[in-house]
């Protein structure tokens, strides 16, 4: 255990706890039998040999045999857990590699999710419900994940909508980043004025006498909405993370990494920890903390250890956000990165080299990627960096030059659905580079490590079946074909959510396959993946949904 620092007892007061060993060794299935056995099942296991099977037994939180119904029924006891799938397809469960599930606990339990919304009247469907059900005066929230451009009438509900189906609750629904319209008890809450002051890059709608109409525009408009929104205590940020990943579970999700990210500070940090310590976590979480200098990255590194993780809980590295002085985005021109911020991304990459911490960068556009890739090599020509898991996050913009590059360094590659709501922002800012990419095709090809996600639940829609349709079929959320050439087939798709997302935690040989001595974590899904018409994988959601053998989600019969 490392030397506990005033740092450390605030953001690893969690590290100070016992651990139980992340060890469980397979008993001798013939006496002990299995504690969760599933049977009559269309089982996809993606081990070596891509075979099917019929049944799955689970002792200790693994896998102990596949194989026929036969098989696997000479291991059921009188305790014994079984589940009779009826012909259901199971899969490996689903690992999300980068998300901030985090941030969306803080609120989340005010949230009226519009992730699958076709039209305005379904989603003041949606709000009247969560009026009817909430006392007055309580907020109803939608913090991104859906957009405008998805929904018939391509248009936000306007204030006098909200006001209507709920008169009696402040409202405030956000379309990803872009923008988002409160209702008019909203307005008088936030006290937000004609004469507001914006945050920079954020502008608010006039109504024809000149005051505010509930209208605001900009990535940070969010940050002046926030200012009127409920502030959660410790508690309730608690309750709210395990209600993120109950909702998460019910997706279909097993594993996330996560990056906190905007808006999370370390305070906020213990909140995850807390929920691990109550041992409250219904999937596994990969994870990584942000570091803004050389120094913030030291401290971090200093409080950690790869001791300090178990199968529910592991500390992976740092990232997404590694330099203040480095960033990148949906920009109409490329993004430099001046040679100072180079400098000091090579010293805090070293400092991790030196010490076995992979990283995971923010990388959008050929030029931070290049950019960085000058700094990592810089790094490895004395530091060999090729033994860790170093990952580019998002990289819409990657080339093939790029890829070659990331090769030598043992790199990864993470790519999210982001261009599944932001298509159109990507065109009216890259123009024809917008078109075909981001390029999963080519990079699955090129042998790189290739991790599913979302970057949700902002930025884009949590739900993983609607990101590998996006995968899949080259389209965006409504339907328009934005990868005509850079698709993956199904069984790609699946491989890149489960075994894919697992290198970057080193987990691949541990989960996201079905085998013996494998974690059991498993979906049963209400239709088959591999035979559902293409645009319905996005609807796909699993009637069973089990971590380390055990059922965190079923549907009622």
């Amino acid at each position: 255990m490392p030397k506990i620092t005033k740092f450390t007892k605030i953001a690893f007061l969690f590290l100070c706890l016992p651990f139980v060993s992340c060890t469980s060794l397979i008993q001798d299935t013939q006496n002990s039998g299995a504690d969760l056995v599933v049977i009559n099942a269309k089982v996809i296991t993606l081990d070596s040999s891509n075979r099917q099977a019929q049944a799955v037994a689970v002792k200790s939180g693994k896998f102990i045999k596949v194989g026929s119904n036969t098989e696997i029924q000479t291991l059921i006891q009188p305790d014994t857990k079984v589940i009779d799938a009826n012909g259901k397809t199971l899969i490996p469960g689903l690992n999300d590699a980068h998300i901030h599930m985090v941030r969306a606990g803080m609120y989340w339990k005010y949230e009226v999710r519009l992730d699958e919304a076709t039209s305005i009247p379904e989603i003041l469907q949606l709000i009247g419900e969560r009026a009817q059900k909430t006392p007055k005066g309580t907020w109803i929230l939608t913090l991104g994940g859906w957009h405008p451009s998805q929904i018939k009438e391509r248009r936000m509900p306007t204030l006098e909508e909200l006001d209507r189906v709920a008169p009696n609750h402040p409202v405030y629904i956000q379309a990803l980043r872009d923008m988002g319209q409160m209702n008019t008890v909203a307005i008088q809450q936030s006290k937000i004025t004609a004469q507001s002051v914006l945050p920079g890059g954020v502008s608010i709608g006039k109504d024809v006498t000149g005051n505010f109409n509930g209208l605001i525009k900009g990535f940070n408009g969010q940050v002046l909405a926030l200012k009127a929104f409920p502030t959660p205590s410790f508690e309730e940020k608690v309750a709210g993370l395990q209600l993120v990943m109950q909702d998460f579970n019910q997706a279909g999700l097993t594993s996330v990494g996560e990056t906190f990210g905007i808006g999370v500070d370390e305070g906020d940090y213990q909140v995850l920890f807390e929920a691990w310590r109550r041992k409250k976590m219904s999937l596994r979480v990969g994870l990584h903390f942000p570091t803004i200098n050389h120094d913030d990255a030291k401290k971090w590194i200093k409080s950690t250890s790869s001791s300090s993780s178990d199968d529910m809980l592991l500390f992976n590295g740092l990232g997404e956000g590694v330099l203040n002085s480095v960033g990148d985005g949906y920009m109409p021109k490329q993004f430099p990165i001046n040679n100072e911020a180079k400098d000091e991304l090579a010293k805090i990459v070293a400092l991790g080299a030196e010490n076995k911490i992979n990283f995971q960068f923010h990388a959008t556009l050929e030029t931070t990627m290049n950019a960085m890739l000058d700094s990592l090599e810089k790094v490895h020509q004395t530091t060999p960096i090729s033994d860790l898991r170093i990952t580019f996050l998002h990289a819409e913009q990657i080339t093939p030059s790029i890829m070659t590059r990331m090769k030598k360094l043992g790199m990864g590659v993470q790519m999210q659905n982001r261009q599944s709501l932001g298509s159109d922002l990507m065109q009216t800012n890259w123009g024809a580079r917008a078109n075909d990419i981001p390029p999963v095709k080519t990079v699955y090809q090129s042998g790189l490590p290739l991790g599913g996600g979302t970057d949700g639940t902002t930025s884009s829609s949590y739900r993983p079946f609607i990101s590998m349709h996006w995968l899949i079929s080259g389209k965006n959320w409504r339907g328009d074909v934005v990868r005509p050439t850079e698709k993956l087939t199904r069984e790609e798709a699946l491989k890149m959510y489960t075994q894919g997302s697992a290198w970057f935690t080193w987990e691949e040989n541990k989960k996201g396959t079905i085998a013996p001595n494998m974690l059991a974590d498993f979906l049963i899904l209400d239709k088959d993946y591999f035979t559902v018409p293409e645009d319905d994988i996005r609807w796909l959601k699993p009637v069973t949904t089990v971590v380390g053998g055990k059922v965190v989600y079923q549907v009622k019969e």
